[in-house]
């Protein structure tokens, strides 16, 4: 048998049968070795080479800092600060969350991780307020999801060190879409909310006095991406010190500033920050294998040709690229299938005149969706978690959200502009 048919059937031996995603990969691949009779040590060199990257640093760095900062009561604040802003608007803690997201965005670097922080606490404050229990969970659901989109942003990490791509340059591209994301979600939040009556009654007039206030008492918090991002920008340091200033400031703020972080509080973001990040590192490792191994048979090649002479329009072929994201993204795991598709999708989209800046930033979004859609949304089960409702009215609830995200994506897409002016701008691209 082909080795890689045979690679392909065992992962999906081996998905079906419940082994964990990054094992299956692995075994996958070492089977299809020895189908191929490859010599083993191959296999301990790449998965040397798959973390042996000073980069890398970032992802647990990152990890640790976002867990600090909720726990350190920056997340409070934030949506404390988000609230002055909104007003009593219709549907006004709909909007609060997404607000509050798209700036905890801006430290988490984790859509999983945006969801739980604000949706914890705004969820059950929805609800009180009269919000359909499936609707109150999809909007931290979805709007968690621009926690990869606005950098910091690990997918966005893991994407540069894939494809060699600068992920300081990704981080800058991501920010006209993030925000696009944000204004989508909550115009769409918006309209359910007036068509459905919802109202706030927990909103505080927009008063200005209410927002300096509000803004001084989370200066601390909205300092952060400041500090993170702009050092990254202006070149005071790199992404990797980036992410080591992000977990000390945490630090600094959550023991000197609010006080809110204990030795006990310490150990709980070390244990799951060293949990996720040791599930990140062992895709990362299988991942960088089984890519070796597809660009040894010449998979990529093979599948960029096949979908070249089969599709000829470009539009159509970027439409039909764009569709498989999304469906691949409701059943893989976000860093599997970016370290997976990259070198497949990659020499496909350039063919077509698509960036590998622009590419990163459509395959973060699609990620993004990923986290919204069944079966394997993540999001969909944090929210639900926490919203004491089932995945299928969160996921039913969340079809108008996908609907403009999807809209979003495809405008980035379509009009490279969106991802190349301001890199350009800061002198990151020609």
């Amino acid at each position: 048998m082909d080795p890689t048919l045979l690679m392909a059937l065992s992962f999906v031996i081996f998905l079906v049968i419940g082994v964990p995603v990054g094992i299956s990969i692995g075994l996958a691949a070492v089977i299809a070795m020895a189908m191929a009779n490859m010599p083993m040590s191959y296999l301990v060199q790449t998965a040397y080479t798959a973390v042996d990257e000073f980069t890398i640093i970032a992802v647990p760095m990152f990890i640790l800092a976002g867990t600090l900062m909720e726990k350190g009561g920056l997340t409070q604040r934030l949506i404390d600060f988000s609230r002055a802003i909104v007003g009593p608007a219709p549907g006004g803690l709909a909007s609060v969350t997404i607000v509050a997201c798209t700036i905890f965005a801006a430290i988490s670097g984790s859509g999983p991780a945006t969801t739980a922080a604000i949706g914890s606490i705004m969820i059950p404050a929805m609800v009180r307020d009269g919000y359909d229990k499936g609707f109150a969970s999809a909007v931290p659901s979805s709007a968690g999801g621009i926690g990869v989109v606005i950098p910091p942003s690990i997918p966005m990490i893991i994407y540069g060190i894939t494809s060699e791509t600068s992920i300081s340059a990704l981080f800058i591209a991501g920010f006209v879409p993030g925000l696009m994301l944000a204004a989508a979600l909550y115009g769409t939040s918006r309209f359910i909310a007036g068509r459905r009556g919802y109202t706030s009654g927990e909103s505080s007039d927009r008063e200005p006095g209410a927002i300096r206030r509000t803004a001084w008492e989370a200066k601390w918090a909205l300092a952060a991406p400041v500090i993170i991002l702009g050092g990254i920008y202006t070149g005071v340091f790199t992404v990797t010190e980036a992410s080591v200033v992000a977990v000390l400031y945490a630090l600094f703020v959550g023991i000197f500033v609010y006080r809110e972080i204990r030795v006990s509080t310490f150990i709980d973001a070390m244990i799951y920050s060293v949990r996720i990040t040791g599930t990140v590192m062992l895709v990362l490792v299988t991942g960088r294998i089984i890519g070796r191994m597809l660009t040894v048979f010449q998979v990529p090649q093979l599948v960029s040709n096949g979908l070249i002479s089969a599709v000829s329009d470009p539009t159509l072929l970027i439409l039909l690229i764009l569709l498989l994201l999304i469906f691949i993204g409701m059943w893989m795991e976000t860093l599997t299938q970016i370290i997976i598709l990259t070198p497949l999708l990659l020499p496909v989209v350039s063919s077509v005149g698509i960036d590998p800046l622009q590419f990163g930033i459509i395959f973060v979004i699609a990620c993004e969706i990923g986290y919204s859609t069944p079966p394997l949304g993540v999001n969909l089960f944090v929210a639900s978690e926490i919203g004491d409702t089932t995945v299928e009215k969160v996921s039913k609830a969340s079809i108008p959200f996908l609907i403009a995200e999807i809209s979003v994506m495809v405008l980035v897409a379509f009009v490279p502009e969106l991802t190349q002016w301001l890199p350009r701008l800061l002198g990151f691209i020609n």
